[in-house]
C-alpha cells in the first residue's frame, strides 16, 4: 500500500536532487564566466618592468612572436621586433603568438595584425598596446 509520507520522501529527494544538479551548473556556468574577467585573471597585464629581458631575436620567428611576462614579442619582418601587451582589450584574456601574420585572442576571436598591433576583426574596441622595446645584439629587453 502506497501511503502519503512515501510519497513525500520520494518528492524531497528528487527535489533535493535537481537542486544539487542545478547548483552545480550554476557554479559550473560562474567558473566559465570568471575566465572571461576584465584583466584581472591570472592572464592580466604585461608584468614585465623596464629593463626585464623579455626574448632572445633566435626565439622569436620572422613572422610569428613569443609572449613572456605579458608581454607578446613579434618579429613581423626579418629584423624588425615589436612588442605589445599579450592582454586582448576585449575582456583581459592573454592573446597567443601570431599565426601567418595574425595574432588572435582565443577567448572571443578578435583578430590582430603583427606589424602594428591593429585591430583586423571581432569584438575588441581597439589594437594591442605597443610596448617599447630595445634590441641590443640578440637581447630584446622593454625599454
Amino acid at each position: 500500500m502506497y501511503d502519503g509520507q512515501e510519497f513525500l520522501r520520494d518528492n524531497r529527494w528528487c527535489l533535493s536532487r535537481r537542486a544539487l544538479l542545478t547548483g552545480a551548473g550554476a557554479v559550473g556556468a560562474a567558473s566559465l564566466l570568471s575566465a572571461c574577467g576584465t584583466g584581472d585573471s591570472p592572464a592580466g597585464q604585461a608584468t614585465a618592468t623596464a629593463g626585464a629581458v623579455l626574448a632572445q631575436t633566435a626565439d622569436v620567428p620572422v613572422g610569428g612572436g613569443t609572449v613572456t611576462s605579458g608581454v607578446l614579442v613579434v618579429q613581423p619582418e626579418a629584423g624588425t621586433f615589436r612588442a605589445y601587451d599579450a592582454t586582448c582589450p576585449h575582456q583581459g584574456v592573454r592573446v597567443g603568438a601570431p599565426r601567418d601574420g595574425v595574432i588572435t585572442c582565443p577567448a572571443h576571436k578578435s583578430t590582430f595584425a603583427v606589424a602594428d598591433g591593429a585591430r583586423l576583426d571581432g569584438p575588441a574596441p581597439k589594437g594591442l598596446t605597443e610596448i617599447p622595446i630595445t634590441v641590443d645584439g640578440t637581447t630584446i629587453t622593454r625599454a
